[in-house]
């Protein structure tokens, strides 16, 4: 080895790198990123079957405490002969209050036909008899069903499962009904957003001097 390459060896730098070393190491902390992302998306807050708990969740979320403008409605329903604890989540000044009372609290809370028909929860919808022996065909009530069909008269309502699609109606003036044993959401629209119409400023008058 000439004495050229010697000083080149011995002044120049050379990383040490160790067998043990591995670039996939760097990779890690993006990896663990990109799956912590994709379970957080998966992650959604689902609604559960207690009342009280949803009902805590959500004065949690919109912060009911400060957010006055965010009402929590509590009230008892009535269907088939039972009663069930609910509550309706809304933003005041979003919904058409008319709406709201009259087609929504009033067929859940009132006594009517609709709810006070058949007191039995489970219907019988065929019976026959053979070998003396009577074989009926029992209809198991669903709650959920019997809500949508009978004693909300709406027409643009859905069902949610999870939080965040009912906080999404609420805020574009929608109203979300939880009720108690329910691990669902109602999402009803009665928006009424409140239009006035364009009107000479009473504020800004100009005073014009004749000269």
């Amino acid at each position: 080895m000439s004495i050229k390459n010697s000083l080149k060896k011995l002044f120049t730098y050379q990383p040490i790198v160790s067998e043990s070393e591995n670039f996939s190491l760097l990779q890690k902390p993006y990896e663990q990123t990109e799956n912590h992302s994709s379970t957080s998306e998966n992650s959604l807050h689902k609604i559960y079957s207690s009342l009280d708990v949803n009902l805590e969740y959500v004065k949690s979320k919109y912060n009911t405490l400060i957010n006055s403008d965010v009402i929590t409605r509590e009230f008892v329903l009535n269907a088939r002969g039972r009663q069930y604890k609910a509550f309706i989540l809304y933003i005041d000044g979003l919904v058409d209050s008319e709406i709201m009372n009259n087609f929504v609290l009033k067929p859940l809370m009132m006594r009517n036909k609709n709810n006070l028909f058949e007191g039995a929860q489970n219907r019988i919808i065929s019976e026959a008899v053979t070998n003396n022996v009577t074989v009926r065909k029992v209809k198991k009530f669903d709650l959920s069903e019997y809500l949508k069909s009978c004693l909300i008269p709406q027409n643009a309502l859905k069902e949610v499962v999870e939080f965040e699609k009912a906080f999404q109606g609420v805020n574009s003036g929608n109203c979300a009904l939880f009720v108690d044993t329910l691990s669902i959401a109602f999402d009803i629209e009665v928006k009424g957003f409140k239009q006035r119409s364009v009107e000479k400023p009473s504020n800004e008058i100009v005073i014009k001097r004749s000269t």
